[in-house]
């Protein structure tokens, strides 16, 4: 982002300066600590958290095709000065001490509110240089206010205009200049998608709210296959003490992501507080939930890795998505041999005649499946062919089942894990 001159930047209207408590290097760490969805979202969870019904979320492009602005709209309660003179109680004078926090857990609506640290609003600096809420809120009766705060990359201060009567409705505009080049990167495909995997929870238990995304409803229950609860566990520590956490995990209608398996932390009512890589092979059509009450403690302070109870229920809940994704393949691999039968293209028998045989039908299943999935020409191929090509892997696993696991793996360029998951099936690996 090119440097800018903040004494030109000063609202046209007269305003006041409201210094904010956390110093330069909070704020910048908060920034840099974001991404520009990820800063998106957090101003969307605003919106909600205000009990906004429906936020619009817009972006114009430039002839360079960059992002030139961005926009965040909502109908929600505003946000709410007590005085139009002391500023010191403004929602925006503290972070990390967010009325939110320290007054109820829930909205005025009666919603469970996501932020509760006041950080939302900082991490929206890294869209841009420049951020102006434009905010309309009911001060008593029919009698409505509105003012403008403004925040500037590099200043610690923000610039609040004061409030005067409007007619205009209670609600937020949100608006993001001087784009950022993390702000540039934003595409409709990709926040579609990611907002989806954030809010899908949510929204399924608040439908009465509406996330727009450059004019199009985002319905996220539209993509998905399957909700799955996959239990309640506890960690134990030592030398005492324990952690109960539940863990669920959506199968979306097809690869939701660039990556192998998202892992997003929610504290006990299922809100998302933040995400983290699960680097499971197989898990492209899956997200995994992990609820528990020590989430926002956890992400709180960004150190989250550093955090040994938190690495250990990681840990156990990467095991346990493991051991759910190892069975949800397995039962895949029976149903493509089903299938394969009713085709007559399968080159087994329906009900195996020995143990051995069983072994051997569980080995072609399953590498039949990977084969499906990795081969993109496999939908186009005609019978006859599918039929060759299983009577030669067939022929592979009755004779040299080792040397069938390893030419497959590495033509798929299969993982370690699904490798051994064969050799283990064919009782290749070491007892």
């Amino acid at each position: 982002m090119e440097l800018m001159d903040s004494s030109k930047l000063k609202m046209d209207k007269p305003y006041h300066t409201l210094q904010m408590k956390p110093g330069e290097t909070e704020l910048l760490r908060l920034r840099n600590q974001t991404n520009a969805v990820g800063a998106l979202a957090e101003l969307v969870w605003n919106a909600i958290d205000a009990d906004a019904k429906n936020v619009h979320v817009d972006w114009t492009e430039n002839e360079m095709m960059g992002v030139d602005s961005i926009q965040i709209q909502d109908d929600g309660h505003g946000i709410l000065t007590a005085d139009d003179e002391d500023y010191s109680n403004h929602p925006f004078a503290s972070l990390g001490d967010s009325a939110k926090h320290t007054v109820s857990h829930q909205s005025p609506g009666g919603r469970i509110l996501h932020g509760r640290f006041g950080k939302g609003r900082i991490r929206a600096l890294a869209l841009g240089g420049v951020i102006d809420w434009d905010t309309t809120f009911a001060d008593s009766g029919k009698t409505h206010k509105r003012y403008t705060i403004r925040a500037v990359v590099g200043e610690a201060n923000l610039q609040i205009t004061t409030p005067k009567a409007t007619k205009k409705k209670p609600g937020t505009k949100v608006t993001v200049t001087h784009v950022s080049e993390k702000g540039n990167t934003l595409d409709e495909k990709s926040v579609r998608r990611r907002f989806s995997l954030i809010f899908s929870e949510h929204l399924a238990n608040y439908p009465d709210i509406n996330i727009f995304i450059q004019g199009e409803r985002l319905q996220p229950e539209t993509m998905i296959q399957k909700r799955k609860n996959l239990g309640a566990f506890t960690t134990h520590f030592e030398p005492k003490g324990s952690i109960d956490w539940d863990l669920r995990c959506v199968h979306w209608k097809e690869a939701v992501a660039d990556s192998r398996g998202r892992l997003f932390l929610c504290d006990a009512n299922r809100l998302v507080i933040g995400e983290h890589e699960l680097a499971l092979r197989g898990a492209e059509e899956y997200t995994f939930y992990l609820d528990c009450e020590q989430a926002r403690e956890w992400e709180d302070d960004g150190l989250i890795a550093l955090k040994d109870d938190a690495q250990q229920v990681f840990l156990e809940a990467r095991l346990k998505a493991h051991r759910f994704l190892r069975k949800s393949f397995r039962d895949r691999a029976e149903s493509l041999a089903d299938e394969l039968a009713e085709q007559r293209i399968l080159p087994f028998p329906s009900v195996a005649k020995s143990a051995e045989q069983q072994r051997q039908k569980a080995i072609f299943s399953e590498m039949a499946l990977h084969i499906k999935q990795n081969i993109g020409s496999y939908d186009k191929m005609n019978l006859d062919n599918k039929r060759l090509l299983f009577k030669l892997l067939q022929g592979m696993i009755e004779l040299e089942p080792q040397r069938a696991v390893e030419i497959l793996s590495k033509s798929l360029k299969m993982s370690a894990e699904d490798r051994k998951a064969l050799e283990q099936l064919a009782e290749l690996a070491p007892a």
